[in-house]
């Protein structure tokens, strides 16, 4: 790898989604808008690089790299909010276990890892609808080199 494509990355992370049984039906997105009223939604957004700690001696011809992917999972209901936030854990989690069985993301990176993530819920204004949403943050390790 000469360079990081980091939309490259994002992509292959919506592509992994997309693919898995357990997440049919889900719209995911690769930086989108937010549209909380879709029904179930995942979108992935690319929130930083940092060099990472402790570079090898490589005369300046390669740089590794952490990533920070943020991944919301987002469900709407319009019956309750409580049914809004058991949809959104039972996305999170899906979103969470596919992420888990591809840790190089199809050799996109050297590997990767959970590390949390925000959960909120609201009522949606001037609707009668709920949302509730939960981040799962990937951290990824990347090498560019000259």
């Amino acid at each position: 790898m000469s360079r990081i494509d980091y939309f490259e990355i994002e992509t292959e992370i919506a592509e992994i989604l997309k693919a898995d049984a357990t997440i049919g039906g889900v719209q995911v997105t690769v930086e989108d808008d937010l549209n909380l009223e879709v029904g179930p939604w995942v979108s992935i957004y690319l929130e930083r690089r940092d060099p990472t700690a402790g570079q090898p001696l490589a005369a300046g011809t390669r740089t590794r790299m952490q990533l920070r992917f943020s991944i919301w999972c987002w469900q709407y209901s319009l019956d309750s909010i409580t049914e809004a936030c058991k949809n959104r854990d039972d996305l999170v989690g899906k979103v969470e276990v596919v992420l888990m069985a591809n840790r190089s993301l199809n050799s996109k990176v050297n590997y990767s890892w959970l590390e949390g993530g925000e959960i909120q819920s609201a009522r949606v204004p001037d609707t009668s609808g709920y949302v509730a949403g939960g981040e799962v943050v990937v951290i990824a390790e990347v090498m560019a080199s000259t």
